[in-house]
């Protein structure tokens, strides 16, 4: 997976490399950032083509300093013999005044992040990952849990 870390020097200049791919915008706010990021997810592994469908991020406000999570709904083309899906994707993200840093993992990779919200959790396809399916399944509850209003609308 990558890891980008966005330096002032880096934000000043406009350019700055996340993996493969370069990122030409100012990082100045918190949703800037999550543009920035997402602009650059054209390919995250191999060559299929993924777009952000839907996210949402744990960060109070946007000017908000420290770690928090994005987490996205990302399609994916299919490949070969596997067809169209879409997965869950987090982001951890830190963000100090100076520098702004980021990595992307995986719902199939088991994140620790279990705070995603369910309006991105209802754009994910079918999946037979066990992984995926315990992440989907602790980050719903959570949300039951965490907003029990959320339990009388389902």
């Amino acid at each position: 997976m990558a890891f980008s870390r966005l330096t002032a020097d880096q934000t000043q200049t406009g350019m700055t490399a996340m993996g493969s791919t370069l990122v030409k915008e100012k990082t100045t706010s918190i949703t800037q950032a999550i543009h920035s990021i997402f602009k650059s997810v054209e390919v995250l592994e191999g060559d299929c083509r993924q777009l952000i469908l839907h996210h949402g991020h744990t960060a109070p406000h946007d000017l908000h300093t420290g770690e928090f999570q994005i987490y996205a709904a990302v399609y994916i083309n299919g490949e070969q013999e596997q067809l169209p899906r879409v997965e869950g994707l987090v982001v951890l993200a830190t963000r100090t005044p100076d520098a702004f840093s980021y990595k992307f993992i995986s719902e199939d990779l088991n994140p620790h992040a279990r705070e995603c919200p369910i309006c991105v959790l209802d754009f994910l396809t079918p999946t037979k990952q066990p992984w995926a399916l315990s992440w989907r399944t602790e980050c719903r509850n959570f949300q039951l849990n965490h907003h029990p209003l959320l339990r009388m609308a389902i």
